[in-house]
């Protein structure tokens, strides 16, 4: 195997621990779990979605989903309401405090990456974007 690919693999499987489960100073989002955070991440972008469009976001089941959007409900995170468009679906919402909770989380993330880049020169950061673009199979918008 080429050294410069296995240094790629290693360097994004570290960059996934420490933004994901490890998350800052060993705690991921405060008290959400990583798969917790993920999908209030996921409700927060949609101002209505399915249990079944979050579990296939996170690729789960609808039933693992729906255990992960129970704890959000304890939390006060998430609810749940019936989609106005169908009245078989139910939709979560993000609430208030899952709202505040996201952004204090991300707030830091934020912080957190632009003191590694903070010496950088633009062209860099643009490069380094578009990388994690690449892996993440996100397309810029």
């Amino acid at each position: 195997m080429d050294k410069q690919i296995l240094g790629i693999y290693n360097s994004l499987q570290e960059i996934a621990w420490d933004f994901g489960s490890r998350g800052m100073n060993g705690e991921c989002c405060e008290d959400l779990s990583f798969i917790e955070f993920m999908a209030l991440k996921k409700i927060s972008e949609n101002a209505e979605i399915s249990v079944q469009e979050v579990g296939n976001y996170l690729n789960i089941t609808k039933s693992g989903a729906t255990k992960i959007i129970n704890r959000l409900e304890q939390k006060g995170y998430a609810t749940r309401k019936t989609s106005p468009a169908d009245g078989r679906v139910c939709c979560v919402c993000i609430t208030v405090k899952g709202t505040e909770v996201m952004s204090r989380i991300i707030g830091q993330y934020i912080n957190h990456i632009e003191a590694i880049l903070r010496n950088l020169e633009p062209g860099t950061i643009n490069e380094i974007e578009s990388a994690l673009r690449l892996f993440s199979g996100i397309t810029k918008s």
